[in-house]
């Protein structure tokens, strides 16, 4: 019931709105109690609804575990792996990782599902997705976690601004009254910079607020303002010369730190085992 809605649902799984319907209805009846309560054109589990889901989620994932483990056994480089990553990891790291792992194990289908880091850390607690890889999350009691490379964060400037040709990098005090172009209010990128000049006693200046990493490039590029960004949203841009990257000097800690987490009791198996080993062998923790 993520769709809340029976149309969305019954387009999610392919089948007419009535269809959906008539099955709700005999579940009700085998249960003999209402599972859904209708509210206008949504829909909302009753208590009896979501108890039944917590179990119908982990039916389907046993079942699914069940086939990947006869899988393993028969030593087939096949099976179905969930990923979910956050928005900055699948934009500007999991692409080549894909593309790789594609190589290796052509049998193997990938599914990708994107979203905030919270969201992706969620979707692995509820069993949607396998693994999620995201940055600056630390996972719960019900998490394996591994965790890998730390990506700096840096101030992302013209190549024609005043600041462009420091060599030594840039102390957080020095960003005061400098148009700074961010992320919108409650976005993780957003919460780490508000951080990061909250505690050295930094007022943002704030010229623009944009909802995507690749807009705030564009608009620093037009010379609109400067931000503050991971060094690998930015490291083409920087190759070429078309943005200039001045590391914070006053703050270590200004790294995120890549994450792999899946729920402990997850059977990993050999498809998943080899995903989990390709990232850990090339974003295990070095100097980045």
């Amino acid at each position: 019931m993520r769709e809340e809605s029976f149309t969305r649902a019954a387009e999610a799984l392919y089948l007419t709105q009535p269809a959906v319907t008539r099955q709700i209805a005999v579940l009700e009846a085998e249960m003999k109690t209402r599972l859904l309560d209708r509210l206008g054109k949504r829909v909302q589990m009753t208590p009896a609804g979501e108890a039944l889901y917590r179990y119908a989620q982990e039916i389907l994932r046993l079942s699914e575990e069940a086939i990947q483990s006869v899988d393993d056994v028969r030593g087939a480089r096949a099976g179905k792996i969930r990923v979910g990553a956050s928005i900055t990891v699948a934009t500007y790291l999991l692409p080549e990782q894909l593309r790789r792992y594609r190589e290796t194990f052509p049998g193997v289908e990938l599914r990708v599902h994107t979203g905030v880091s919270s969201h992706i850390v969620d979707m692995v607690t509820q069993g949607l997705v396998d693994v999620g890889i995201v940055m600056g999350v630390e996972g719960g009691i019900e998490h394996t976690v591994y965790f890998l490379r730390s990506f700096p964060s840096v101030v992302v400037v013209p190549p024609d601004h005043p600041l462009a040709s420091r060599k030594e990098g840039i102390r957080r005090e020095e960003l005061a009254g400098i148009p700074l172009i961010l992320m919108e209010e409650g976005m993780h990128l957003r919460t780490l910079v508000d951080r990061l000049l909250s505690e050295a006693g930094v007022e943002e200046h704030v010229s623009l607020e944009l909802d995507n990493v690749e807009s705030i490039k564009r608009m620093v590029r037009a010379g609109l303002g400067v931000t503050l960004l991971p060094l690998m949203t930015v490291a083409e841009e920087v190759s070429d010369k078309r943005l200039m990257a001045l590391p914070l000097t006053d703050v270590p800690s200004a790294n995120r730190r890549l994450a792999l987490i899946h729920r402990k009791d997850k059977y990993v198996s050999l498809a998943l085992r080899e995903f989990l080993e390709q990232f850990q062998r090339e974003f295990s923790e070095q100097e980045s």
